[in-house]
């Protein structure tokens, strides 16, 4: 049985049993004190159900210093936070990859659950918003005192929620959001509009994960922002005190949960306040270590925004040269994709790679003759990524400037650098095969252009232009 069904299994037996001990209660006109445990009311005790989810309301609100908001659909418990002064700019927020627009409301959100999955079983109990007037960052969290008053949460979700607007949340594309969307269609009921979503956490995971320790929100507080929250509830026991309090528990447990919310909310502000500081332009960018730099050129690049790409690495690359990263290969490089997870290319931030990356996105733009002297450099240069480098030049020096002799001295440079790596042990064979296949081409080519030169014909076809639409088709 999944957990989502046998915690309804639960939560049944739990409402007959209630059931039961109210009418027993009723009949013997006893107070209604010692009655514990709210759920959804079963019909023929509404009245008494009704009267003990009021008490219970009442006595949230009082524990979490919260208003209970009540109306036609049922009730929920309204906190709300002095506001604070969080300033953020809104232009440098905007030039940053998945930025909102400039003129366009910011709803910061995040949701406390009955679990982790985002099923029918599952229940956001309480809601976090977050949202700027001016300079002022505003906070309200809606928490919800029973089950049978979801509807009114609800509403008071939808009405806080501007069709205009656009949600930050972390993870929140995943997780937050998709719960919540499934809360509204069991309620039969469209999920609030909204223009675009940011979600901070590939943002955080491409630019930033370099130099954490993993990406999860305190630590990113901790490490990135140099906060610490203090005394904080663990998320694997929020679920489990909330239904402790449906069953009749204390409240007190949850103030922790309100408050975990509460910062969670605000670190969302937090972070977009600091990405748009440090990394919202150009004269910002300078002081920003190497590696949020080459994260950030991943980002605009995996956007299709190579300009913006190139000017976060010409700008790291301004920096006084690092150590290479060890253990790096130029295999690795030539392997991975541009848009790899930063699990994965969290090293890919040594002055090579960046020389590398910015030769890719030199070719990407057009500037092959910038490209080429880029490729050249590093070739010549030798080091970890002189391979990559020599592999580009036949590529430039075979397609476009049709010179197919020059291109097979690149390409048998890449091959002997191939064959060094196999006599120290770390065989490339799918380097290997590919420059086999790239020389067989090659020689053919150039004994073609031999032979036609000594018949007295043209020696090939015409060099390329830059511009060329055939030569963009050679591979």
């Amino acid at each position: 049985m999944t957990s989502a069904a046998l915690l309804g299994r639960r939560l049944a037996d739990l409402r007959r049993e209630r059931e039961r001990g109210l009418d027993r209660r009723e009949g013997s006109g006893a107070g209604q004190d010692s009655v514990r445990a709210p759920c959804q009311p079963p019909a023929g005790t509404s009245a008494a159900l009704a009267r003990h989810a009021s008490e219970l309301a009442e006595r949230l609100a009082a524990a979490v210093d919260g208003e209970w908001v009540r109306g036609p659909a049922g009730g929920y418990i309204r906190v709300e936070a002095p506001t604070v002064e969080l300033p953020i700019g809104r232009e440098r927020l905007g030039r940053l990859p998945d930025g909102p627009p400039q003129d366009v409301p910011l709803v910061c959100l995040d949701t406390e659950t009955t679990g982790l999955a985002t099923g029918a079983g599952t229940v956001a109990f309480l809601v976090g918003l977050g949202m700027w007037q001016r300079d002022q960052f505003r906070q309200v969290q809606l928490l919800l005192p029973d089950h049978a008053d979801e509807p009114a949460l609800l509403d008071a979700l939808a009405a806080a929620i501007p069709p205009d607007a656009w949600l930050v949340t972390y993870n929140g594309r995943g997780f937050d959001w998709p719960l919540l969307v499934t809360r509204f269609r069991m309620a039969r009921r469209p999920p609030p509009a909204h223009a675009g979503h940011v979600d901070l956490l590939p943002f955080v995971r491409r630019v930033f994960r370099h130099r954490l320790t993993d990406a999860r929100l305190k630590t990113v507080e901790v490490e990135l922002l140099g906060l610490d929250r203090g005394p904080d509830v663990d998320g694997s026991e929020i679920p489990g005190r909330y239904l402790d309090f449906l069953r009749g528990g204390s409240a007190g447990p949850l103030v922790e949960v309100v408050r975990h919310n509460h910062e969670d909310v605000r670190s969302l502000a937090r972070i977009l306040a600091h990405a748009e500081t440090r990394l919202g332009d150009r004269q910002d960018r300078r002081s920003a270590p190497v590696g949020d730099l080459a994260g950030l050129a991943r980002a605009y690049r995996r956007l299709g925004r190579p300009g913006e790409a190139l000017e976060c690495l010409e700008i790291a690359l301004e920096a006084p040269p690092i150590a290479p990263v060890r253990g790096f290969s130029w295999t690795t490089a030539l392997t991975t994709r541009a848009d790899a997870p930063a699990s994965r290319a969290a090293d890919r931030c040594d002055r090579e790679t960046l020389l590398v990356d910015r030769a890719r996105l030199l070719r990407r733009l057009g500037r092959h003759a910038e490209a080429l002297t880029a490729w050249q450099n590093l070739a010549v240069g030798g080091g970890p990524l002189a391979g990559v480098a020599w592999i580009e030049v036949a590529k430039v020096l075979e397609h476009r400037r049709r010179d197919p002799a020059s291109a097979l001295h690149a390409c048998g440079a890449a091959t002997r650098i191939a064959e060094r790596s196999r006599l120290l042990g770390r065989p490339l064979a799918r380097i290997e095969a590919d420059l086999a296949r790239r020389r067989r081409r090659l020689v053919r080519r150039v004994a073609a252009a031999g032979g036609r030169e000594r018949a007295g014909l043209p020696g090939g076809r015409r060099p390329a232009r830059d511009g060329d639409a055939s030569s963009e088709r050679a591979g």
